[in-house]
């Protein structure tokens, strides 16, 4: 069964996540917008960032955080889904910072 979970409460846990953040990584994600989707069912994903990453600048980037698939699999639990949101958030900050996809789960995300 999938959680209530209001788009305010959902964007409450972007923030958190990006609160949680060291200070120069919370510099450089202020610096990219952070959008929520509920088109994560179609893409099977968390999360996408979408750019050409910080050492070039040819393409705007940004973050989805697709709020239907989070909620789905982790809403259930008020906790569980806080963490996965964070770890998402770090997810495609990572992907943002240079790292593929196995570069990004080498750091545990």
């Amino acid at each position: 069964m999938e959680a209530r979970v209001t788009d305010e409460h959902f964007e409450e846990l972007i923030i958190r996540a990006i609160d949680r953040l060291p200070d120069q990584f919370r510099e450089i994600i202020n610096q990219i917008p952070v959008v929520i989707s509920d088109q994560g069912r179609e893409r099977h994903a968390y999360g996408l960032y979408q750019g050409d990453g910080i050492a070039r600048d040819n393409f705007p980037d940004r973050i989805v955080i697709f709020k239907d698939t989070l909620v789905r699999d982790f809403g259930h639990d008020p906790k569980l889904l806080a963490d996965q949101v964070e770890r998402t958030v770090r997810h495609e900050l990572g992907h943002h910072l240079g790292y593929d996809e196995g570069g990004v789960r080498d750091l545990g995300l």
